[in-house]
């Protein structure tokens, strides 16, 4: 509101969010924008922000889990490629299916 400088370490959304609202406040106070016009776009902003928000910590969830997918797996890869028996092939699928976080059986 007051036209200060973006703090740092914002995630992308609320860096997009805080310099659109501090442009809505600077084109009000200049009276570019009449105060409901202000006001409509100040909710429109608000209201993609929090779509943007959304999918933004979705796609977080999703990019941990991948990792932990990929992470998880890698001993019962190497145990079914050493020794390919059924326990291991049926290790390595619990992993894919995220039934399973334990070490070698």
């Amino acid at each position: 509101m007051r036209g200060d400088e973006m703090p740092d370490g914002l995630p992308l959304p609320d860096q997009m969010a805080y310099t659109a609202i501090r442009n809505v406040y600077d084109a009000f106070h200049k009276k570019i924008l009449s105060r409901d016009m202000a006001a409509a776009e100040k909710r429109r902003i608000r209201r993609e922000y929090e779509q943007a928000q959304g999918a933004w910590e979705f796609w977080d969830k999703v990019s941990k889990h991948h990792v932990m997918i990929l992470k998880n797996t890698e001993p019962a890869k190497i145990a079914c490629r050493k020794d390919p028996t059924p326990e291991n092939a049926l290790w390595l699928c619990d992993v894919l299916d995220g039934l399973c976080r334990e070490e070698i059986p």
